[in-house]
């Protein structure tokens, strides 16, 4: 049996939902790296939206979520391309939520990018809540997909 012919028993069909996913993932990564670039360009001060609740402010952030891990830039590395791998793997076999892999690949993608190019992630949406952090579009886009997920497995 062929690579091939195994690949689209076990999982996804490698026509139509393959482009889907190059499609999603070109899509989010795009507005995710232009949304970076408009922020590092435009937001040298804060920008106040809906009365103070959202403000759009430029951040560099060194770790991972909450700041975590910050200054750690090889290990953060590591631990995307591990990440990617097991996405890529998850895309092969459950192909019941490749739109949700695609996102979470994208936004980790956009991130890893940052990290690879200036040594940080550009983060510049805060809502205003205490002790919450900055995010950035690719943040979005990961939780976006691990809520797809997750309701899938509730719902069944």
């Amino acid at each position: 049996m062929s690579t091939i012919n195994y690949i689209n028993m076990i999982g996804m069909n490698l026509n139509r939902e393959w482009f889907f996913v190059l499609g999603v993932i070109i899509i989010f990564l795009t507005l995710d790296l232009r949304t970076k670039e408009w922020a590092e360009k435009n937001l040298n001060i804060s920008k106040h939206l809906f009365r103070g609740k959202i403000q759009l402010i430029y951040v560099r952030n060194y770790g991972i979520a909450f700041n975590r891990l910050s200054g750690k830039k090889n290990l953060i590395l590591i631990i995307n391309l591990f990440l990617f791998t097991y996405l890529g793997y998850l895309l092969y076999t459950d192909i019941n939520n490749y739109l949700a892999y695609s996102l979470i690949l994208a936004g980790g993608l956009g991130n890893f990018i940052g990290r690879i190019q200036k040594g940080y992630v550009i983060d510049f949406i805060y809502f205003n809540i205490q002790g919450w952090p900055v995010f950035n579009i690719a943040d979005f886009e990961v939780l976006l997909g691990i809520s797809i997920v997750m309701v899938r497995e509730i719902i069944g």
